[in-house]
């Protein structure tokens, strides 16, 4: 389950909006570089948790902004001061 939240930054203070997580048949993957978001949707939609399939790195492909690595296990980055060491203060909403 993913969520869209308020997070602080433990490094500045900065507060900002982001989302972290994915659904049933898709994940948020993350920019190293410049933290945008793709959705990749999974390829094996309604199979048991063991037979499960995570989308491989050609599935999720690179970032179209900067060309970097994108990831599905990274926190969101402060946009103020770019580090990753946030946490979420506030939930706006839950999504599947």
């Amino acid at each position: 389950m993913g969520a869209e939240a308020i997070y602080k930054c433990k490094n500045c203070g900065n507060r900002f909006k982001s989302r972290e997580g994915g659904g049933f048949f898709f994940f948020d993957c993350r920019c190293v570089n410049c933290d945008t978001i793709k959705i990749v949707r999974t390829r094996d939609r309604g199979v048991a948790p063991e037979e499960f399939i995570p989308p491989s790195k050609k599935d999720i492909g690179v970032c179209k902004k900067c060309g970097a690595e994108l990831r599905n296990d990274i926190k969101p980055m402060c946009p103020k001061c770019k580090s990753r060491n946030v946490e979420a203060k506030d939930i706006v909403t839950f999504y599947d």
